[in-house]
């Protein structure tokens, strides 16, 4: 291979970065969540400006709680005054126990992927984040229950993407969200180096429409 390489070099950097599905597609986002028609235009501009190759990473939300929309997500939404009220704080720990053991299959995935490219020759130049998010925050998440309480008791008329995104901007912590644990426990544990960045929700949220 190394001979190969020599042979039949071209003008790759030889660097990659794992980036969250969310940056290059805000589609994918939790719904009321996307602040643009499509991909965050300054990160693309600066892995551009770096040279580096963007591997997008699945979005672990997406595949675990139900598609693109996450319908698993919507009894939650307005729920007080329904059969679900009452118990909602123990479906919760059921759901987060459920999800993490799906993020756990998918980082597994993700790690070896990035093993892949270090042996192959490549340097894996980042993994970023998206600080807030209860699957991609590095050093910010969010705090689940708070952010129960505040959806789950909005009626009807006051359910609205202001309501959720305000609740996601309140019940933000420091903490690590379970996709970016579950990586960096993989990449621990196969010694992988990777540096770190983050995407800021919150300030992205917080942007004037």
């Amino acid at each position: 291979m190394r001979a190969l390489r020599t042979r039949l070099a071209d003008r790759r950097s030889g660097r990659v970065v794992f980036a969250p599905h969310c940056l290059l597609n805000e589609n994918v986002r939790y719904l009321g969540g996307a602040c643009r028609p499509g991909p965050v235009n300054e990160w693309l501009d600066r892995w551009a400006a770096e040279g580096v190759g963007i591997c997008q990473m699945p979005c672990p939300e997406q595949r675990a709680w139900g598609g693109v929309a996450k319908p698993r997500l919507a009894p939650a939404y307005g729920s007080r005054g329904t059969p679900m009220w009452p118990v909602r704080r123990w479906l919760m720990r059921i759901f987060v126990l459920y999800t993490r053991i799906r993020y756990a299959f998918i980082a597994r995935r993700v790690v070896g992927e990035m093993q892949d490219y270090q042996r192959s020759g490549y340097r894996v130049a980042g993994l970023v984040g998206v600080a807030g998010s209860p699957s991609c925050g590095i050093t910010r998440t969010l705090d689940v229950d708070n952010w129960l309480e505040m959806v789950a008791g909005a009626g009807g008329n006051e359910l609205s993407s202001e309501l959720v995104n305000r609740a996601v901007i309140s019940s933000a912590r420091p903490g690590q969200g379970w996709f970016v644990s579950a990586i960096l426990c993989g990449i621990k544990r196969r010694r992988i180096v990777v540096p770190l960045a983050e995407h800021d929700l919150i300030a992205e949220l917080a942007e004037p429409p």
